[in-house]
C-alpha cells in the first residue's frame, strides 16, 4: 500500500513538472516593437524573421508598431534631409548588411513626401488583422519597398505590388486601409508600444526587456535556445 502511494505521488510531481514546463513554453512571448520608416528596424528585419522561421511553433511572436514619426513631426523631403540620410544610413547598412539604394535618397529628396509612419503602420496592423502569420514578412517588404525601391509609403499603389508580390489579393486591403476605424486602432498600438519601449528596434521577451536596437541574430538565438 505504502509503495502505490508513493509510486501515484511520485507520478503527481512529474506530471506536475510536466505540466509546468509546457505551460511555460505555451506562454512564451516575444515582441518586436518597430517603426516602418525606422532604418535600424529595416537593418533588423532579417533577424527577426529567422527568428519566427526558428521559434515560431514553440514561442509566440507578436508586433507593434511605434509610431516615431506622425503628423507635424514626420520629416518633409527635400535637400537637407537626403543629405542627412546620406551621412547616416551607410552606417546602418554596413553593421546589418542591409541594402539601402540610391532611390531611398532620391525620393528624400522629394519635397512632396512625408516621411510618415502612419501610412505604413495602419498597412501593417490591417495586414496583421487580416493575414497575422504572415506579418513579419509583409514588414520587411514594406521596408524593402521604401529603403531599397525608393517607394511611397503614403501611396496605396506600393502595397498593391507587395500585396500582389506575396499572392494576395489587394482589395480588402485598399477598402480598409486608411480608413477611420483602422487608423484608430494603429494609434491604440502606438500607445501600447509606447508604454513598453523607448525606441525602435526594441524586444521584450514576456514584456520583459530582451534586447534595445539593433541585435546579432546568433546572440538573441542563443538566449531563446535556453529559455525553452
Amino acid at each position: 500500500m505504502k509503495k502505490q502511494v508513493l509510486t501515484i505521488f511520485l507520478c503527481m510531481i512529474s506530471f506536475f513538472s510536466y505540466a509546468q514546463k509546457n505551460q511555460t513554453k505555451n506562454t512564451m512571448k516575444l515582441t518586436y516593437i518597430m517603426d516602418p520608416q525606422c532604418g535600424w528596424c529595416y537593418g533588423n528585419s532579417s533577424n527577426i524573421l529567422k527568428l519566427q522561421e526558428k521559434f515560431g511553433k514553440e514561442i509566440e511572436f507578436e508586433i507593434l508598431v511605434g509610431g516615431m514619426w506622425l503628423g507635424q513631426d514626420a520629416p518633409k523631403g527635400g535637400a537637407e534631409l537626403s543629405s542627412f540620410l546620406k551621412n547616416h544610413a551607410p552606417r546602418m547598412s554596413q553593421t546589418t548588411g542591409a541594402e539601402v539604394s540610391e532611390a531611398y535618397y532620391q525620393l528624400a529628396l522629394d519635397s512632396s513626401y512625408s516621411f510618415s509612419s502612419l501610412e505604413p503602420s495602419a498597412a501593417l496592423v490591417l495586414f496583421l488583422e487580416l493575414y497575422p502569420n504572415r506579418v513579419f514578412e509583409f514588414s520587411h517588404n514594406i521596408q524593402k519597398a521604401l529603403f531599397v525601391l525608393g517607394k511611397r509609403l503614403d501611396q496605396k499603389e506600393t502595397y498593391q505590388e507587395i500585396l500582389l508580390s506575396m499572392d494576395i489579393d489587394f482589395k480588402e486591403f485598399e477598402k480598409k486601409w486608411m480608413t477611420a476605424t483602422n487608423i484608430s486602432a494603429a494609434k491604440k498600438i502606438f500607445n501600447q508600444a509606447s508604454s513598453k519601449a523607448s525606441g525602435f528596434p526594441t524586444v521584450l521577451l514576456n514584456n520583459q526587456l530582451l534586447v534595445e536596437g539593433y541585435f546579432d541574430y546568433h546572440q538573441v538565438e542563443k538566449i531563446l535556445e535556453q529559455k525553452l
